[in-house]
């Protein structure tokens, strides 16, 4: 009579799906939360100096609008990083996303003590670095990076508007411009 051993298989733990979608879920939130949290919280520090924050708000939109819409664009930053977040090349993305999103937060409280070349300037670093993001962010996952795309319409809207007026009153245009009359010989 030959006696056998049971070998005892290790069964593999899965972890349920329910669970998994929970923990998507409150990474969802995190991420999307997260740049409008900040944003409260360099308003908390900024607001105790004194200063406020300005949004853009071009051809005549109130500002209110131009704050929500701001506000808006936050989340979609931080949710683009959640998409990206666990896939191959998602760290180096979700830093091009990080400094992006700082500087989308810093950028109302820059406009009070700035001039208008060097706002103008900002404008146009933030929509590089944004592009630079969307670049990073797109070759992990399209969708997050069509999540960028208006964020970058109203950053590049910004940019190009700011570029433009500034221009158009520094010399040689500003001497065309200028309503003062011509100087006598």
């Amino acid at each position: 009579m030959a006696t056998s051993t049971v070998k005892a298989l290790p069964i593999p733990t899965r972890t349920h799906p329910l669970q998994m979608q929970w923990q998507s879920m409150v990474n969802f939130v995190v991420y999307a939360g997260l740049p409008l949290g900040l944003f409260g919280l360099v308003n908390l520090v900024v607001d105790a100096t004194g200063h406020y924050p300005f949004f853009f708000s071009p051809l005549g939109i109130p500002g209110w609008v131009g704050a929500i819409l701001h506000m808006a664009m936050l989340p979609l930053v931080g949710i683009a990083g959640w998409m990206v977040a666990n896939k191959a090349g998602g760290r180096t993305a979700q830093r091009w996303l990080a400094l992006f999103a700082a500087a989308l937060i810093a950028f109302p409280f820059v406009v009070t003590v700035t001039s208008s070349l060097v706002l103008s300037m900002l404008a146009m670093a933030t929509l590089f670095v944004g592009v630079g993001a969307a670049v990073r962010v797109a070759r992990i996952s399209h969708r997050a990076a069509w999540l960028l795309a208006p964020v970058l319409a109203w950053v590049g809207l910004s940019a190009v508007l700011g570029l433009v007026f500034t221009a158009a009153w520094a010399p040689p245009f500003g001497l065309v411009q200028s309503n003062q009359p011509a100087a006598s010989v």
